[in-house]
């Protein structure tokens, strides 16, 4: 049985040419968060969101193919602008995963570490890096300005 310590872990790291503040702002700013969210390709809504510890939040992806993967969490962490912690898992799973993001100050740019744990299996886990990577690309496009 995969427990969280056994499981792979994801860790994605991108640098962005603005503040972390910027970068906390953009993941926990409702509109900021719903333009961007979501792998390349993919349009998301976002009903729920409520960024304090305890809150929930329900993103519905809305793929090319028509059919939609509803993904909700909890914030457990929040540490402006160092960084918070959500738990992730497809609606209609039953397991959580753990999503880290920590933002640390390059002098007017921020380090990004995304680390993913709790994936159950190295699909799964190349599966997320593929749509985080993606993810962080649309987040870039927002920072620098150029995502409509």
């Amino acid at each position: 049985m995969n427990t969280m310590t056994d499981a792979p872990v994801l860790i994605v790291k991108r640098t962005f040419d603005a503040s972390p503040a910027r970068v906390f702002d953009a993941w926990l700013t409702h509109e900021q968060f719903q333009s961007w969210i979501g792998p390349e390709g993919v349009t998301c809504e976002v009903p729920v969101f409520e960024p304090r510890v305890g809150g929930r939040y329900r993103i519905v992806m809305k793929m090319s193919d028509g059919g939609t993967l509803p993904v909700v969490g909890v914030f457990k962490t929040l540490d402006r602008p160092k960084g918070f912690s959500m738990t992730w898992k497809w609606e209609s799973g039953e397991h959580d995963s753990l999503v880290t993001v920590s933002l640390r100050d390059l002098g007017g740019k921020t380090e990004l570490t995304l680390r993913h744990d709790g994936l159950q299996t190295a699909d799964n886990c190349n599966a997320h890096e593929r749509g985080w990577n993606g993810t962080l690309n649309k987040l870039g496009r927002l920072l620098a300005g150029a995502l409509a």
